[in-house]
């Protein structure tokens, strides 16, 4: 049998690409073209809208999906999604996630010349998107067939999957406990970099998290 104990990372900024400059919603009309069918963001962040996902790791895969709320605002929803067979195929036995969305995200204007750190040994200058991200006030939950048993404890839910040939893991998830977080965005090579200052700085920062469509 197998055991893997998958964590949740409490930072998960919306996407967005490098350029643009500063931009401002406007309720009454945010909420006109929403009811519409038309997107609200400025035009250069809807295009970072929609379901993007990062690569499979042992039968999970995490999503998350961006929408825009206003011009410079975003909604951002997170699931894990755990599958019978390794790579990620066969039937869905489990899902992971806070029931709504997971944080509101605000951006402010572009930062041209960012420090970002790529990987410990490669570092570049680009265009970021910083941006402020309210976290809900909301527990983990997992459900699906191939979730047998549950539990909490300090905010943490672990719950044990089962998959058809017998494997099991046990993971878990972190509540989210509506803290204020900051961060940037940038597109780089058709991947989604949600980053991290580095210490206090607000011009270098890191990869935390990467995301493809």
């Amino acid at each position: 049998m197998k055991y893997l104990a998958v964590l949740l990372s409490s930072m998960m900024l919306v996407a967005c690409g490098g350029g643009g400059g500063s931009v401002s919603s406007d309720a009454s009309s945010s909420s006109a073209a929403a009811s519409s069918g038309v997107s609200p963001a400025s035009v250069y962040l809807s295009q970072y809208e929609g379901v993007w996902r990062q690569d499979c790791v042992a039968h999970m895969r995490l999503t998350r999906t961006n929408t825009a709320t206003g011009s410079d605002t975003f909604s951002v929803t997170t699931k894990q999604e755990y599958f019978d067979n390794a790579d990620c195929t066969g039937a869905l036995v489990a899902t992971g996630g806070f029931g709504q969305p997971d944080e509101t995200v605000r951006f402010t204007a572009t930062l041209t010349d960012a420090t970002v750190q790529l990987t410990p040994s490669e570092t570049i200058v680009a265009a970021v998107d910083p941006a402020t991200s309210v976290l809900a006030v909301a527990p983990f939950t997992f459900t699906g067939s191939g979730v047998v048993s549950t539990s909490s404890a300090l905010g943490t839910t672990f719950a044990r999957i089962e998959y058809a040939n017998g494997d099991f893991v046990v993971a878990q998830g972190l509540a989210l406990t509506g803290q204020t977080t900051k961060g940037a965005l940038m597109i780089r090579n058709g991947e989604l970099l949600a980053l991290v200052p580095i210490g206090t700085s607000t011009t270098s920062f890191q990869v935390n998290r990467r995301y493809i469509r």
